[in-house]
């Protein structure tokens, strides 16, 4: 009967546990991850390696979609307007905007300030015009 291989990750990598858990077992050290039958490693590795996976993940899910500056962030979470902000982010007057998508640029004004809310169908016009998702202006 052949032993089992074993690779430790982490901080057991080398450790004096690492040398007395492969003896326990009569198991083989292996170098490679792929060549071991049982890959050992401590919580809090683990913990660390799905975490590097996970921002791994989100990198790629969001490496293609626009970045913001920081000031812009801060607007919105400090509750002003989204079409504002992102009007003006986008270097738009309320005239040119409103323009854009034949809209009144009072009408505009209004939504910007929250007297009114706008229809689904002028918030995806808006949406349109601005290059953002619907969700992003509500």
């Amino acid at each position: 009967m052949s032993a089992i291989k074993i690779r430790f990750l982490g901080q057991l990598e080398g450790s004096l546990s690492a040398q007395s858990i492969a003896a326990t077992l009569d198991a083989q050290q292996v170098d490679e991850a792929e060549d071991a039958d049982l890959v050992v490693m401590k919580p809090a590795d683990l913990e660390e390696l799905l975490e590097d996976a996970a921002a791994t993940a989100a990198f790629h899910v969001t490496r293609d979609q626009e970045s913001l500056p920081a000031t812009m962030v801060d607007h919105l979470l400090a509750g002003e307007n989204p079409v504002k902000v992102w009007r003006e982010y986008r270097g738009l007057s309320q005239r040119a905007l409103a323009a854009r998508i034949g809209l009144n640029f009072s009408y505009l004004s209004q939504i910007e300030t929250g007297t009114r809310k706008g229809t689904t169908a002028t918030l995806k016009k808006l949406a349109e015009a601005l290059g953002v998702d619907l969700d992003d202006l509500s």
